[in-house]
């Protein structure tokens, strides 16, 4: 016979024996369902969720509104903003929305061009108060306005500059008193660091006589023009 406690402890064993034994059938039915889920799948072609822009059919009526929605409004702001430089003082802004649909149509859209040319006519209609008045009046039509270069755009201060500058660049570039230049690797230039540089006296002992003539110290030092041979850079500098 044995003890009391090991005979309790051997029921127990053997009870959770039994339960496990009963239970035994029902976790292999439940393995084969699920293995055979498993199968099912694999062998099924797996389809993947859809993306939300393959949810969305670009051709379907829904897409094309909103697109067309977008653009409304972007075209309604670009209304506003040419109105507002041009100093369009109709109800309805007749010009700014002449010129803007001139804009739609000459670049087919509202893409990036299309928004990078609006800027550049606002800005420049705000600051050429001529040019905004002619498309006002119609002496020029909008179609010629939404083509024009940038550099006509520009009121005529900014043009006769720029004309100015690209003159004083061209007689740089043609300076024919270099030729009798020096060359010199003393100095430096400013712009690309080059030592490959011309230099011309710009006063000799004929303007120490002229000082002694007409007055003025003839202890001045003398200035010398350098042009850098790499950039064609000029400046100035005492001898």
């Amino acid at each position: 016979r044995f003890p009391r406690r090991t005979t309790l402890a051997r029921a127990a064993h053997l009870r959770t024996a039994r339960i496990s034994t009963a239970s035994a059938p029902v976790r292999r039915s439940r393995r084969r369902r699920r293995a055979r889920a498993e199968a099912m799948t694999s062998s099924s072609p797996s389809q993947s969720s859809p993306t939300p822009r393959e949810c969305v059919d670009d051709t379907s009526p829904e897409a094309t509104t909103t697109t067309t929605a977008e653009e409304e409004t972007t075209r309604s702001k670009v209304v506003i903003l040419l109105a507002g430089a041009l100093g369009d003082a109709t109800p309805l802004c007749d010009h700014g929305a002449k010129l803007e649909r001139a804009l739609y149509v000459a670049h087919g859209g509202v893409g990036r061009a299309y928004r990078t040319r609006a800027r550049e006519l606002v800005a420049n209609f705000k600051r050429n108060v001529k040019l905004a008045a002619s498309v006002i009046r119609g002496d020029t039509s909008a179609e010629d306005v939404v083509t024009m270069p940038v550099t006509d755009l520009a009121t005529e201060e900014a043009q006769i500059e720029r004309d100015r500058m690209e003159e004083r660049a061209v007689r740089k570039r043609t300076r024919t008193h270099f030729d009798d230049g020096v060359n010199s690797e003393a100095y430096v230039c400013p712009e690309c660091g080059s030592n490959q540089c011309k230099y011309v006296m710009l006063s000799d002992s004929r303007d120490v006589r002229k000082a002694e003539i007409w007055g003025g110290s003839s202890n001045d030092e003398c200035l010398a023009l350098i042009q850098c041979q790499n950039c064609q850079h000029e400046w100035k500098t005492a001898k």
